[in-house]
């Protein structure tokens, strides 16, 4: 049986004592900061304390999923070290893993396009995220999350090629399409303080991470609608596609909207994002 890409919040409600359901709160934010480097990471964690949905467990993917990488953020780890994460969580070959946020889409699209990294495909996102969940008045559980037992037939961890690229990737591109999911004023070189230095990456296409959403529920757009957006800035339907922003995760929101839209060509992300390469004064930026 194939996982669907998204699950509304009453398919969650009704399978919430099935053990082999995994829900994981990704929500963190990168805020702007008075001392050098000028952001920062600020957990989700007391949020989901506050009142999360029952049996849902908080991940922070800076802490747990990622690799430590001076002046970079939410860098791709080993498989290994994050199939020791994913065990921690309960994560296993028969698991079923249902991703949400309380803030951006972006946050649980960057922990769906990982798992695929790694070869893991039974996953899916809660359609509009927490804020659906609360909307439908479905109950919601103070405190930290219990501990789930080790998955008691272990996944094997394998990384897929494709799902993430570097600087050189970037560099020699060729007919992929380049997506900045920035919004326009950071796009344009306007309010870009966090990642070094303003501007985009030059041939860069903007799709703001927030357009593949509908502003009044917060849930994605129909494929139709998608397909339609792509197709407005420009990108054909068997284009590949690397999308990027600040530390790649509004990125990997383009990356899910993308697939989402039933293209089928390769959708990439851009891991190191701005903040890698702007760190590097001889890579050109484009601002306006």
């Amino acid at each position: 049986m194939t996982t669907p890409l998204l699950v509304t919040p009453q398919d969650i409600a009704a399978r919430l004592d099935d053990p082999s359901l995994i829900l994981l709160d990704c929500t963190s934010a990168v805020v702007a900061s008075d001392q050098p480097p000028h952001y920062a990471v600020a957990t989700g964690e007391a949020v989901f304390e506050r009142g999360h949905i029952p049996g849902a467990q908080f991940v922070d993917i800076e802490r747990d999923l990622s690799r430590a990488s001076p002046g970079l953020l939410f860098t791709l780890p080993s498989a290994a070290a994050f199939g020791a994460a994913m065990a921690r969580l309960g994560v296993g070959a028969d698991s079923q893993v249902v991703l949400y946020s309380t803030a951006q889409a972006g946050w649980a699209a960057r922990v769906w396009v990982m798992l695929r990294a790694f070869g893991f495909t039974r996953v899916a996102l809660l359609d509009g995220g927490f804020a659906a969940w609360s909307a439908a008045g479905l109950p919601v559980m103070p405190g930290k999350a219990d501990a789930r037992p080790v998955p008691a037939r272990p996944f094997d961890w394998t990384p897929q090629p494709g799902w993430f690229v570097d600087t050189a990737a970037v560099q020699a591109r060729g007919k992929a399409a380049l997506v900045n999911a920035l919004g326009p004023d950071a796009f344009r070189g306007e309010s870009n303080i966090i990642y070094g230095r303003p501007g985009r990456i030059p041939g860069s296409i903007n799709i703001p991470t927030f357009t593949t959403l509908d502003p009044g529920t917060g849930r994605y757009l129909p494929p139709e609608q998608l397909q339609t957006l792509f197709a407005n800035a420009g990108i054909a339907p068997d284009q590949p596609l690397i999308a990027y922003c600040g530390a790649g995760i509004a990125g990997s929101n383009i990356v899910f909207a993308r697939i989402l839209s039933g293209a089928t060509a390769s959708a990439a992300v851009f891991d190191g994002s701005l903040l890698e390469w702007m760190s590097d004064p001889a890579r050109p930026a484009e601002i306006g």
